[in-house]
């Protein structure tokens, strides 16, 4: 009951416009080893408890901290911490994670999230069972959700089939998603993110990238499409016409900005000389703009446990981000990510630097001492606040 009480108490968002919301990119692609594409290591996708082992077998830099989630969502590892003890990992697709992240999106005034559905594992039971579970946890807490389309995994050299894929899965999986109260709309139409135009365009051609826009463009129920394109998505205007005539035809452009920039000096050039042009180009074009902004990433272990891991500037990095964002007044903003360890861009719960596995095989970092685990968030949290006062 009081559990009940608690979120009862905080007003739900409104989940019939997009438009000043601050929202995150939703991965729920982790699994217990065994359990299909695990995205911890990639042995444990065949069942191996992840630890130490090959170069590039661990896919993440940074540790989460897994003192908040259920004991029955967690599954130990052969990784030992400072303490002596195994460390967790969490499965993403148990309600209790679920409903953990919900409620510090409800704590941290995180209005919700943008799920990520992959193409080629849309028959994946896992992430099937994962929508209902967002759908049950948003309407406890009051949050919204959409499904963002991760198009990446999609080529034009073996295309056939893969628009009536999409639209299948949309109208047979995602529709009826649609009727939740706590479903993203826009002018009456259901939010879906198509991500990947033109971000990789040897891979996937404008032409095939036409054929997706305008068959989901068309689909039943009719939804409000939000584009997510490379981050210097405006010069293709003159070097790639035939990807630009397809951002045009959107709701929302949405950057991808990950790798754009990697310290404040970077960031504030791209602010001033790449997102402010940008800007005024969609709202001269009469679309949305909502640039995505994160609180760093590294990618070390991923890439065999060479080089150096990423750097986070003591949360300064993302703190003049979410400035901007003020300055801006974007459509919505979008962070990237909610829980994306392979790529280090998470904002929840992360050990600090004294806590992670001190081994050096492969070796992680962690955020600040003297940090609470869910920093990151609660940083958005207080700039979320201010950023919906705007509207």
């Amino acid at each position: 009951m009081l559990a009940e009480a608690v979120t009862s108490s905080i007003s739900a968002v409104d989940a019939s416009t997009l438009q000043g919301k601050f929202l995150y990119g939703y991965q729920g692609f982790f699994r217990k080893p065994g359990n299909g594409n695990i995205h911890w290591t990639l042995s444990g996708s065949g069942g191996t408890t992840p630890g130490p082992s090959s170069p590039g077998d661990v896919q993440f830099d940074m540790f989460p901290a897994v003192e908040q989630y259920p004991q029955e969502c967690l599954f130990p590892t052969n990784f030992i911490l400072p303490s002596g003890s195994r460390a967790s990992l969490f499965e993403s697709n148990c309600t209790g994670v679920v409903d953990t992240h919900f409620r510090w999106m409800q704590e941290n005034s995180i209005d919700g999230i943008l799920v990520q559905r992959f193409y080629g594992q849309f028959s994946d039971a896992s992430f099937l069972q994962l929508l209902q579970q967002i759908r049950t946890a948003a309407e406890k807490y009051g949050r919204g959700f959409a499904v963002e389309y991760d198009l990446s995994g999609v080529s034009s050299a073996n295309f056939n089939g893969v628009v009536s894929e999409i639209v299948n899965d949309y109208t047979t999986n995602i529709a009826p998603l649609i009727s939740s109260p706590s479903y993203l709309h826009h002018q009456g139409r259901p939010v879906l993110e198509l991500w990947g135009f033109g971000i990789n365009k040897p891979q996937l051609k404008a032409a095939d990238c036409a054929s997706i826009f305008h068959a989901l463009r068309s689909a039943n129920p009719n939804p409000y499409v939000v584009l997510g394109v490379q981050w210097d998505w405006a010069n293709d205007r003159t070097n790639n016409p035939d990807y630009f005539n397809i951002y045009a035809q959107a709701d929302v452009i949405q950057p991808w900005t990950v790798g754009a920039y990697n310290d404040i000096p970077s960031y504030e050039e791209k602010y001033q000389n790449t997102f402010v042009p940008d800007k005024a180009l969609t709202d001269q074009l009469r679309l949305k703009y909502a640039p995505s902004i994160f609180a760093g990433s590294s990618d070390r272990n991923r890439q065999g446990g060479t080089g150096v891991f990423g750097n986070r500037y003591n949360g300064t990095f993302y703190e003049a981000q979410l400035k901007r964002q003020l300055d801006m007044k974007p459509f919505f903003v979008f962070g990237a990510m909610f829980d994306e360890f392979p790529e280090s861009t998470q904002v929840i719960a992360t050990l600090t630097a004294s806590e992670v596995p001190p081994a050096s095989n492969p070796g992680f970092y962690g955020i600040d001492e003297g940090m609470d685990h869910n920093y990151y968030l609660q940083l958005a949290g207080r700039y979320a606040v201010r950023y919906h006062q705007l509207f």
